[in-house]
């Protein structure tokens, strides 16, 4: 299997189904990849309304987990079952642009991690509040970790499944969206090659964002100090 595609997904009944169409229409000339779709029982029913759609088509993988549910959890368990050499995870909610895949793809043959950035150059999201709030949290995150990246909470990436197998598996994926930013940690730990390329994310058109910046914050603190506690504080150089 060449490449296997994560998205997690918690009621994205209205987005879910438009991004897949996207993804394999996009894909069309890839035969040997697998989307894994791993939903968090949502109310929405989600699940149902996937597998009523694609429920025949044998390149995609329906998921529906009940226990151990969030985020983190749900794109680790999608690693674990994955088969592709290349893995890219995305959020569901239409934020992500599957145009960029090509590209990610064709940079993953050179770099371990190919990251979509909003804020290098070329980068971009919609709505000001929320782009300087995020983009004043990645600041204290650069601080903080004393890192080059400029977008460390995107979590929208392509990763070699090597890559992927000699990394702290259970350090990274607990909790929400901050899983993202140690993932990059133990990466460049391990002295793995990263690039960033730019993005621009637009908003849902359907739905409520599960992004919160002041649980973000809250997270990183709690992930600093289980961090610190485990011999892991900076990153001291990119």
């Amino acid at each position: 299997m060449d490449l296997s595609i994560i998205l997690p997904t918690y009621n994205e009944k209205n987005n879910i189904n438009v991004l897949i169409k996207k993804i394999l229409e996009i894909l069309k000339d890839v035969d040997n990849k697998e989307i894994i779709v791993l939903d968090d029982n949502s109310p929405d029913e989600t699940y149902l309304y996937c597998k009523k759609e694609f429920e025949k088509n044998n390149q995609i993988k329906l998921i529906l987990r009940k226990k151990n549910r969030g985020l983190a959890n749900s794109i680790g368990d999608g690693i674990k079952i994955s088969k592709g050499k290349n893995i890219i995870v995305m959020d569901t909610d239409l934020s992500h642009d599957p145009k960029l895949i090509p590209q990610m793809i064709n940079l993953n043959k050179n770099y371990d991690i190919v990251s979509c950035s909003r804020y290098c150059e070329g980068g971009s999201m919609g709505g000001k509040l929320h782009y300087y709030c995020s983009f004043s949290y990645n600041l204290l995150l650069k601080f903080i970790l004393r890192t080059q990246i400029k977008d460390n909470t995107g979590g929208y990436f392509c990763i070699k499944k090597k890559t992927l197998d000699s990394l702290p598996f259970e350090k990274i994926f607990y909790g929400y969206g901050e899983y993202f930013f140690r993932l990059l940690y133990f990466a460049k730990i391990k002295k793995k090659s990263i690039i960033e390329i730019p993005t621009i994310y637009n908003h849902r058109t359907y739905g409520k964002s599960k992004s919160n910046f002041f649980i973000l914050l809250l997270n990183l603190m709690i992930s600093l100090m289980l961090n610190k506690k485990h011999g892991v504080i900076y990153v001291t150089s990119y």
